[in-house]
């Protein structure tokens, strides 16, 4: 027989029905006091339904949460037409408490089984954890090739634009001076412009030539 663990955790809430938030003003001091007998009593049922699955708590967490309550109110003096509004003075109070509010336990139960229970359970484990690795292969692989399509759309749809417009002319300056624009590009002669554009409608071919071989197969 080999021994098989099994190790589960989860959370017991000791105050279920906490809804206020920070600086409610209808927080009162019993609200942080521990209520031993039903805390006991909610224990006394966790610990008798482990038992009859045969779950050894190895380990229990507190897990601390802080009320807190404030109020303040200030001195104000009116504003005029020679004068403005001041704060004349100020006062304030407060205070806050800090208590368990859930518990995390940690449970843990050994039983034996046959090799090939053990073998099958295994084998079952690493199927699981060999589908979700494949999901998150086949996400990351989505993400990129969403962005790898993006680019040859954008490339696309820049050397269409090229294609059928080529170069531009801009008029700058106080004097209305041309401008010749590649792109994003400007140059002061349409030489030098035409010769760019020749350079970047190259250039777009040759990355959408190489960005389709940079998709990934999906898992």
């Amino acid at each position: 027989m080999i021994p098989w663990i099994e190790t589960k955790q989860f959370t017991v809430d000791l105050f279920p029905n906490w809804t206020k938030t920070e600086g409610d003003k209808e927080w009162s001091l019993g609200a942080v006091t521990v209520d031993v007998p039903e805390i006991t009593s909610r224990l006394d049922q966790l610990i008798a339904s482990l038992n009859e699955d045969q779950w050894e708590i190895k380990m229990v967490v507190p897990l601390d949460k802080s009320l807190t309550y404030h109020e303040h109110q200030k001195v104000v003096r009116q504003g005029n037409r020679r004068e403005a509004e001041a704060v004349l003075g100020a006062f304030g109070l407060g205070w806050a408490a800090g208590t368990t509010a859930s518990l995390l336990v940690v449970c843990q139960r050994t039983e034996y089984i046959e090799a090939s229970v053990y073998r099958a359970r295994i084998d079952a484990r690493n199927a699981r954890l060999a589908d979700s690795q494949r999901e998150r292969d086949r996400a990351v692989a989505l993400e990129h090739n969403n962005a790898i399509n993006a680019k040859i759309t954008a490339a696309q749809k820049l050397l269409e634009d090229l294609r059928t417009n080529g170069v531009k002319v801009k008029k700058s300056g106080l004097f209305r001076g041309e401008k010749f624009v590649v792109d994003t590009a400007e140059f002061a002669n349409r030489t030098e412009a035409e010769s760019a554009l020749r350079a970047r409608i190259g250039e777009l071919e040759a990355d959408l030539a190489a960005l389709p071989r940079q998709l990934r197969s999906m898992p």
